[in-house]
C-alpha cells in the first residue's frame, strides 16, 4: 500500500488566507444584544438579582438600538425613492449652475432628456444641452418646454 507524503507547504498563499479568514465586527445588533440580556438574566445569582435601575438601562438601551435601525431602514428606503421620482424630470425644464470652458460658473436651464442611475454618483440627470448633471446640483425646476406646432412661431405667426 503507497502512502502519499505531506507536504510542509501552505495549499493557500498569505493574500487568499488573509481573504478567508473571518472578521470580527465590533458592533452588536439587537439580535445579540437581547441574547446578551437573557443569558445574563438567567445567570444571575437568585440572592442577589439584578438591580432594577440597571435592568431598566439595559432595556432602554436595546429599545434606542431598535429605533435606530429602523430609522436607518427608512432612510435607505426614501433613497430609492429619491431614484423613481427622479423619473418625473424627464422632459422638464430644470435649472442649475454650469461650468463652461471658461471656468465661470453660470445659471442655466435646459430640458431633460433621459435619467440614469449611477451608483457612484447618485442620480444623473442628462440635459438636452449640458450633458450629464447629478440631481444634488439641480436648484429648481419648471414646467415642461412646450414648442410650438410646425409651421408656426411662438406668438402664433404664420411661417413660410
Amino acid at each position: 500500500m503507497a502512502i502519499n507524503s505531506v507536504s510542509a507547504t501552505s495549499a493557500l498563499s498569505g493574500d487568499q488566507l488573509a481573504a478567508a479568514s473571518r472578521t470580527v465586527s465590533n458592533e452588536l445588533g439587537k439580535d445579540a444584544f437581547l441574547r446578551l440580556l437573557i443569558a445574563e438574566l438567567s445567570n444571575q445569582d437568585p440572592l442577589n438579582p439584578m438591580d432594577d435601575r440597571e435592568f431598566i438601562t439595559q432595556m432602554a438601551q436595546f429599545s434606542t438600538l431598535e429605533q435606530m435601525t429602523n430609522m436607518t431602514t427608512a432612510l435607505e428606503g426614501l433613497s430609492s425613492m429619491e431614484q423613481y421620482s427622479a423619473a418625473s424630470y424627464v422632459g422638464r425644464l430644470v435649472a442649475f449652475s454650469y461650468t463652461g470652458d471658461d471656468g465661470v460658473p453660470t445659471g442655466v436651464a435646459d430640458v431633460v432628456a433621459a435619467v440614469w442611475f449611477d451608483p457612484n454618483e447618485g442620480v444623473i440627470l442628462e440635459t438636452l444641452n449640458y450633458g450629464n448633471i447629478p440631481l444634488s446640483q439641480i436648484e429648481g425646476v419648471g414646467a415642461a418646454a412646450t414648442a410650438a406646432p410646425s409651421g408656426e412661431t411662438e406668438e402664433g405667426e404664420e411661417t413660410a
